[in-house]
């Protein structure tokens, strides 16, 4: 062979060469976004124990809440969004519903179902931190109930006077006083379907620090939520996310300025 010949089988190798590396690149980067299992669990808590449906000094009445828009960070700082399984009862691809009561005891205006964890997958191995909305996205919250799909149609959880959705129920029972909280849109303009905007969304956004759903859960510390509502003064109370209430400053301070106190890391 000539060595113009050498050189012509030499230099129809390099296009193949380069064709293989820049298949091992795109491979390798196909292999690195690869979606993994997560799994989030929440517990419900009152001054760090466990709170259940239970008699005692200060007993479960109520936890039930929407979860949408979940988004974990890596190590590196990336954040990731997570999709959520659907089941058909407690979650759809976009949003999913939290229920820590299970319809016994002091929870006997609840369900029998609970459902205390959010499966899904996210493309982040090494979690540091999450970030979630306890809230319905609008376009969603406004939707005809009677057509929505599994959680939402959940009758429990909507608000048929309020064209929207509870986003939180919670309540808590203490001898011989007790108190609950209904959160949601309010203000809203249109009816259900057609509703323009609300003037006050009340969409919570809590972001957990230092968090690792492999070893983490997310408590919901209904003594934080309740700690500037007096329990003990016979009179049974309650908000309903009207401005109007009295009773809604107490807890909206915290939900809205402070909700890492609410919903925080649980070891």
């Amino acid at each position: 062979m000539t060595s113009r010949g050498k050189r012509r089988t030499k230099s129809a190798r390099r296009p193949a060469k380069l064709c293989l590396l820049v298949g091992i690149i795109v491979f390798c980067a196909a292999c690195s976004a690869k979606s993994v299992p997560l799994r989030l669990s929440f517990v419900s808590t009152w001054d760090g124990q466990m709170l259940a449906c239970t008699d005692g000094e200060v007993a479960l009445t109520d936890l039930r809440f929407f979860v949408s828009d979940l988004v974990v960070r890596d190590a590196a700082g990336r954040e990731h969004a997570v999709v959520f399984e659907e089941d058909d009862r407690w979650q759809h691809s976009d949003v999913a519903l939290i229920d820590l009561e299970n319809g016994e005891g002091s929870c006997s205006n609840g369900t029998p179902g609970t459902n205390a964890t959010i499966d899904g997958s996210t493309k982040a191995a090494d979690i540091v931190a999450i970030r979630f909305t306890v809230g319905v996205p609008f376009a969603v919250n406004h939707a005809n109930p009677l057509l929505a799909e599994a959680p939402l149609d959940n009758a429990a959880m909507h608000w048929h006077w309020r064209s929207g959705y509870k986003f939180l129920r919670a309540g808590v029972e203490a001898h011989p006083d007790g108190f609950w909280i209904h959160l949601g849109s309010t203000g809203c303009k249109g009816t259900v379907g057609n509703i323009t905007s609300c003037v006050e969304p009340n969409r919570v956004t809590v972001q957990i620090e230092d968090f690792s759903p492999a070893t983490d859960q997310v408590a919901v510390s209904l003594d934080a939520l309740f700690s500037g509502v007096d329990l003990t003064d016979g009179v049974r109370s309650d908000c309903s996310s009207s401005p109007a209430e009295s009773a809604c400053h107490a807890p909206f301070e915290v939900l809205f300025n402070d909700p890492e106190q609410v919903f925080r890391v649980f070891r």
